[in-house]
């Protein structure tokens, strides 16, 4: 992309000069070009690089200075190996590792009975207090009986306990006249 502009050279004071000024010269002006930017590009990420290099190295002497002064990485290994070796102390007396590999086992070869188990426990009413499905997308929740619970998929609220502010008009606990089912949960959607 090239562009014509006049050219006035400035004036000078009068006595300076002793041969006429041109009042117009043609001077051609050059904008950046796609080569110009590549190169400037190339020059800016060669810069970026060699900088981030010699950040790297120097930050890695100082690592290694303060290590051969302070002896880091030594102490840190002679840490590391106490703590191991306190933790094979530990598992010998109370047989962790055993009793984690013995479960571990009898987990995987039980998990259907332990499964059974479960949704036995949670059909009835104790576990119902703790876990339930969401009316809205019959996703499980699980919550306490004293907390509001939001569905974790849809958002509803599915559980409100009774005697907050904000449930039944603001009545307080021991005032509901309701005699509704308690393994019920009462949920209002909204339609957004």
């Amino acid at each position: 992309m090239t562009t014509t502009l006049p050219w006035r050279q400035p004036l000078l004071p009068l006595r300076l000069h002793r041969r006429p000024i041109p009042l117009c010269n043609a001077v051609t002006v050059r904008a950046f070009q796609r080569s110009d930017f590549d190169r400037f590009a190339r020059n800016a990420w060669r810069t970026a690089n060699d900088g981030f290099e010699q950040f790297i190295f120097e930050a890695k002497k100082t690592a290694e200075r303060i290590d051969r002064r302070y002896s880091v990485s030594r102490r840190l290994n002679s840490v590391a190996q106490s703590a191991a070796d306190r933790f094979r102390e530990v598992d010998r007396e109370m047989e962790i590792s055993v009793r984690w590999r013995t479960f571990s086992m009898d987990f995987v070869r039980n998990w259907p009975r332990y499964r059974r188990q479960l949704n036995d426990f949670l059909d009835t009413p104790l576990g119902r207090s703790f876990a339930g499905a969401c009316p809205a997308c019959k996703r499980q929740f699980v919550g306490y009986k004293n907390q509001i619970i939001r569905c974790g998929s849809c958002g509803n609220i599915v559980w409100q306990p009774e005697g907050d502010f904000f449930s039944r008009g603001g009545r307080g606990r021991g005032s509901s006249s309701s005699k509704s089912d308690r393994d019920i949960i009462d949920v209002e959607f909204e339609e957004k």
